[in-house]
C-alpha cells in the first residue's frame, strides 16, 4: 500500500467511524469528498434528471432551476431531462434536445403525473448515463431498487434524489429547504422585466382554492380574508387600492366557494372591507365588473382584480416584485420566487399546507416572522402590520447555489473516485453488511487480505 492508498484508507476508516447511525453509512459518500477538491476532468460526464411532476408547475420549474445550476456549475457536463410532461418544460423554453420522454405503462387519465418509477416506460429508450437525480421526489421515500424498474443500472452510487421543500421522506442527497441539514431554497437571478398590466399601488394574492384540498374549505377562505383585512387597514390611505386575486375567488365553478357563488363569503367580505373603504368592485375576465358594496361615501376604493392571472412565471414574479411590501403566496416555488425577486423587506405571508408545516416553522425563525408559525396567522394578520422583517439572512444562509454545489461536487469526486481499488472493497463491504461496526470490520479484514498487512 503506497503513501496516498494508506492516506485513502486511513480517511475512509475515521469517517465510518464518526459515523452515528447504523444507516449513515448507505450515504456516507454524499459527504465523504465534501473537502476535497474536484478536477474539471471529473466533471465530464452524463447526468440525467427524472422528473414526474404531480400537477401544475412547481415541480417542473424545480427541475428547470436544478438543470441550471448543473450547466451553470459544470460547462463539460451534459444535462438531460426524463420526464412524462414534455409539453410543460418546452413551455418554459427548454430545448427538446435535453429533454427524453417518459410514458405510464397503464394510462390512468393524468399523462403519467404523479406516477411511480414502475409504470413508466421511455418512449425512446436513451443511452447510459453516469448519474441519475430525481427532481424532485414526491410524497414517498427514494429508493434505487424501485428506480431499477425503470433503469436497471441504478446503484446507491449513481443515483440520487433532491427532496421537495423540508420533504419528509428522507434521507435525501439533495434536501432543499430551510433549517438544520437543509441545503437552502433554489433561489434564482432571471433578469425580470417590470410589468404594464396593472398600475400601482397594488397587492397580490396568490392562493389554493377549495378544488386543491389545502387546508380544507374554511381555512381557504380565512386565509384570503386574514390577508384582505391587514392589507386594507394597513394601505387604506391611498384613494384606490388594488388586490390581485386568484382565479378561484372569482370563479363560478361548482368546485369552489367564491364571491359569485357565495353570498356568505361575499357577506363576510364586506363586513371587513368596509371597516377601511367606502367601496369594493371586482374586475373578472373580458373587462366585467361586479359591484360589491358602496356606501356612498366617496372616500376610497378597494378593487379586486380577478382579470390578471395566472400569467407565466417571469411575468408572475414581476407582479410579485412591483407589488406593496405585503404579497400573500402558496406553494413551494411561489415563495422563493417572491424571496429571490422582491426587496429585502418584502414580508412574505404563506398559506399553509398540512403536509407543508415543517417548512413554514422553519421560514418563520429565520427570517424570522413568528406569525409564519401558525396557520390561524401565516396568511397574514392585523398583528403583524408593524413586524419589521429583512430577508437578507434568510437568502444568505439558506441558498443551494452555495451548499448544493458542495454537495453535488462530493458526489461527483466520490463517483469519480469508484473504481479505484480500495473504494471498490469499501462500496462491496457496504452492500452486504447492516451495520457499521460490521461493514468496518470487513473492511479492514478484506484490506489486509489484498496489500498484505
Amino acid at each position: 500500500m503506497n503513501k496516498d492508498e494508506k492516506k485513502l484508507y486511513n480517511s475512509f476508516i475515521q469517517h465510518i467511524q464518526n459515523l452515528k447511525y447504523d444507516e449513515d453509512i448507505k450515504t456516507f459518500h454524499y459527504t465523504f469528498c465534501e473537502k476535497v477538491k474536484l478536477l474539471p476532468k471529473e466533471t465530464n460526464i452524463k447526468i440525467a434528471l427524472i422528473n414526474i411532476p404531480c400537477g401544475g408547475f412547481g415541480d417542473i420549474v424545480c427541475c428547470k432551476v436544478f438543470s441550471d445550476y448543473l450547466k451553470k456549475w459544470y460547462p463539460k457536463m451534459k444535462v438531460s431531462i426524463f420526464t412524462v410532461a414534455i409539453n410543460k418544460f418546452k413551455s418554459l423554453g427548454i430545448s427538446t434536445k435535453d429533454l427524453i420522454e417518459l410514458k405510464a405503462i397503464k394510462d390512468y387519465g393524468d399523462g403519467g403525473e404523479c406516477e411511480l418509477f414502475s409504470n413508466l416506460k421511455f418512449k425512446k429508450k436513451p443511452g447510459k448515463y453516469d448519474i441519475i437525480i430525481v427532481v424532485p421526489m414526491i410524497d414517498q421515500q427514494f429508493s434505487v431498487k424501485k428506480l431499477q424498474k425503470l433503469i436497471p443500472y441504478a446503484t446507491i452510487y449513481n443515483s440520487f434524489a433532491v427532496s421537495e421543500y423540508n420533504g419528509d421522506y428522507g434521507p435525501y442527497a439533495f434536501p432543499i429547504g430551510v433549517g438544520k441539514d437543509q441545503l437552502g431554497l433554489l433561489l434564482t437571478d432571471m433578469k425580470i422585466k417590470k410589468h404594464d398590466f396593472i398600475k400601482a399601488p397594488y397587492a397580490l394574492a396568490y392562493t389554493a382554492g377549495h378544488d386543491r384540498g389545502l387546508g380544507g374549505v374554511t381555512h381557504t377562505n380565512t386565509c384570503l380574508l386574514s390577508f384582505i383585512e391587514m392589507i386594507c387597514k394597513k394601505y387604506n390611505q391611498y384613494k384606490n387600492l388594488q388586490l390581485i386575486i386568484p382565479s378561484w375567488f372569482c370563479s363560478d365553478s361548482e368546485k369552489e366557494i367564491s364571491l359569485l357563488n357565495s353570498p356568505q363569503l361575499k357577506s363576510r367580505y364586506n363586513k371587513i372591507v368596509k371597516k377601511y373603504f367606502s367601496q369594493s368592485y371586482l374586475v373578472m375576465k373580458d373587462n366585467k365588473t361586479m359591484n360589491l358594496f358602496d356606501t356612498e361615501k366617496g372616500k376610497n376604493t378597494f378593487i379586486l382584480r380577478g382579470d390578471i392571472l395566472p400569467k407565466p412565471r417571469a411575468e408572475f414574479i414581476s407582479l410579485i416584485k412591483y407589488s406593496l411590501p405585503d404579497v400573500l403566496l402558496t406553494g413551494d416555488q411561489s415563495v422563493t420566487d417572491g424571496i429571490s425577486y422582491s426587496t429585502m423587506n418584502k414580508r412574505i405571508w404563506y398559506q399553509i399546507s398540512p403536509w407543508k408545516m415543517d417548512l413554514a416553522h422553519e421560514l418563520s425563525k429565520a427570517i424570522p416572522n413568528k406569525y409564519l408559525d401558525n396557520f390561524r396567522t401565516s396568511c397574514g394578520t392585523l398583528k403583524g402590520i408593524h413586524v419589521n422583517l429583512n430577508n437578507k439572512n434568510l437568502m444568505k444562509q439558506n441558498d443551494f447555489r452555495k451548499k448544493g454545489k458542495v454537495r453535488m461536487d462530493a458526489i461527483l469526486k466520490f463517483y469519480s473516485m469508484l473504481n479505484h481499488p480500495i473504494v471498490k472493497i469499501l462500496t462491496e463491504c457496504i452492500q452486504h453488511s447492516r451495520y457499521k461496526d460490521t461493514t468496518l470490520q470487513k473492511f479492514k479484514k478484506q484490506i489486509e487480505l489484498k496489500y498484505k498487512l
